[in-house]
């Protein structure tokens, strides 16, 4: 004996409820939705690519260029004004912005850096080996030549744009295993959480140098383009020289600030 199947009206919204509940979205609003994504990214690595106060090509040859409608470049752009990456002048266009990050005497780390700004901090590990302390290694970390230590150089990105390479040299009896850690992560809290070793006190020296041609290519840069070099011998509260490292920071990303007080016998 069949059984009669029981349909159930939707009231009035039931349906809307049911779509919001799991139901398939529309394609065509997905497709939007990545489009947008992928606009937004391409626009962002360009801009922090860009020198400060470049103009940016027309609204309708970038649209066309990056093969997008004008509206979904123009809400790509209305994103990028509101984070404060471009501005934008009545009847001339858009122009990137100066966010040139500025880099005090404190010693919080890029990671720390990069997430009070409200950018997305990441690593690129170049290389990480074992190497035997020679002259200024031994010399500024206190330690015997031929002393083993471990190398760590990084490309350090904010928001998938390069911003800084880096090279750090630490003694291997301070840091057993380091090898071995997450290197792409914040070496600070690796070192404070994983050794129990925390910089407080560090001695740099600023200097603008020239890039190299390897450095070019890492940093996306032209040859002409100037670097901020920062060299840092890093003491933990104990007065070991426990970190040296040589950071090379863009001139067109980075300007450090620095506060003089006048003392009183002047």
């Amino acid at each position: 004996m069949g059984s009669r199947r029981r349909h159930r009206h939707l009231g009035p919204g039931q349906h809307h409820a049911q779509v919001r509940a799991g139901l398939p979205a529309s394609p065509v609003g997905l497709v939007m939705t990545t489009k947008l994504s992928q606009i937004r990214t391409e626009l962002r690595h360009r801009v922090a690519g860009l020198p400060a106060h470049s103009a940016l090509p027309r609204e309708r040859d970038l649209a066309e260029e990056l093969g997008v409608s004008r509206t979904t470049l123009r809400q790509a752009l209305r994103e990028l004004l509101d984070a404060g990456l471009v501005y934008t002048i009545r009847g001339q266009g858009t122009f990137v912005s100066d966010t040139r990050i500025a880099k005090g005497t404190s010693l919080s780390g890029f990671t720390e850096d990069m997430l009070a700004r409200g950018l997305q901090p990441s690593s690129k590990l170049i290389v990480a080996d074992a190497m035997v302390a020679r002259d200024a290694d031994a010399s500024d970390l206190g330690l015997p030549e031929g002393s083993l230590l471990y190398r760590v150089e990084r490309l350090r990105l904010a928001d998938g744009a390069p911003m800084c390479l880096e090279e750090v040299h630490l003694p291997a009896d301070l840091f057993p295993g380091l090898l071995v850690e997450n290197l792409d992560t914040g070496l600070y809290g690796i070192m404070k959480d994983r050794y129990h070793v925390q910089v407080t006190v560090a001695q740099q020296m600023i200097a603008a140098v020239v890039p190299t041609r390897r450095q070019c290519d890492l940093l996306e840069i032209p040859p002409s383009a100037a670097l901020l070099e920062v060299r840092r011998i890093g003491y933990d509260g104990r007065g070991r020289a426990v970190e040296r490292a040589v950071s090379l920071y863009r001139g067109d990303r980075y300007h450090f600030s620095l506060t003089a007080r006048r003392g009183e016998a002047d």
